[in-house]
């Protein structure tokens, strides 16, 4: 057997397992009545083989311990981004990623809290596949879709939107690649939203989720909506899951940087009709 017919049978064993766990619990409020089935879940008592950290951005590999898993941002690693995805391990063969877990619309809640720091840019978003997948190169037969469900802290460049008090959300239509001529030569659009949230800390343990439909996507904090937002044409692909910890880029009013930063997930939950 060789290496990647190893990893591919290891990879395949975790994720069976990881499926034929008992999917139990109370359908969230906000589904109630909806004929949403829970499709998908992980306590991380461990980490399977499905959270990867991506090829690119030198991100730290994230951890499990005590039932939750913990994606760290440090000065130590240069200040890159934490980042982990529901994608499972990178093949340099077609296809890249086997074991992805994507979904095309539903229920996405996970609860989670993070640094409270001026500085920090904590989110919980989903992510084209097809991009995903193509990288490096361009699939352009599928422009590059993302929903923000919680992206706090992203208007925080001069230190009065701090991510614990600030609540951000956005959908894009087309990420950029970076590139000058964006992803596939078209430029991205996207719709956001932000709200002043004082006397609630967000950096708390808080369950964040986001409804997704063909006509809509809301996203609600512990069970209550926060803001609903129109799907672009480019909305209706599968996407993978990721959880990313930053450092803003700037912060004029922000103070010193703090050597470590870090989100901690305690479970993360998929719901479809």
């Amino acid at each position: 057997m060789n290496l990647r017919q190893s990893l591919l049978r290891s990879a395949a064993t975790g994720i069976v397992a990881l499926w034929a766990t008992t999917l139990t619990g109370c359908t969230p409020p906000p589904i109630s009545g909806g004929g949403y089935e829970l499709v998908f879940n992980d306590e991380f008592d461990d980490l399977s083989g499905l959270w990867q950290t991506a090829p690119f951005g030198g991100s730290l590999p994230a951890t499990a311990a005590n039932g939750m898993m913990t994606v760290r941002t440090t000065a130590a690693n240069a200040y890159r981004w934490g980042y982990v995805a529901s994608t499972g391990p990178r093949f340099e063969t077609e296809p890249s990623y086997p074991f992805a877990h994507r979904w095309q619309y539903g229920y996405f809640e996970a609860r989670l809290r993070y640094t409270n720091s001026a500085w920090a840019w904590p989110a919980f978003w989903l992510f084209s596949m097809a991009k995903t997948e193509a990288w490096p190169g361009e699939n352009c037969a599928v422009l590059n879709a993302e929903w923000d469900i919680m992206e706090n802290g992203v208007a925080n460049a001069n230190g009065d939107r701090p991510a614990a008090r600030w609540n951000s959300s956005a959908i894009h239509r087309n990420t950029t690649d970076n590139s000058s001529d964006g992803y596939c030569g078209q430029p991205d659009d996207a719709r956001g939203f932000s709200q002043d949230m004082a006397g609630t800390n967000l950096s708390d343990w808080h369950v964040w989720a986001g409804r997704w439909t063909s006509s809509q996507l809301c996203t609600y904090l512990d069970g209550e909506l926060l803001n609903c937002m129109a799907p672009f044409d480019t909305t209706a692909q599968p996407m993978h899951l990721v959880f990313t910890m930053l450092y803003l880029p700037e912060c004029s009013g922000c103070g010193a940087r703090p050597s470590s930063m870090q989100m901690q997930v305690d479970w993360i939950r998929v719901w479809q009709r």
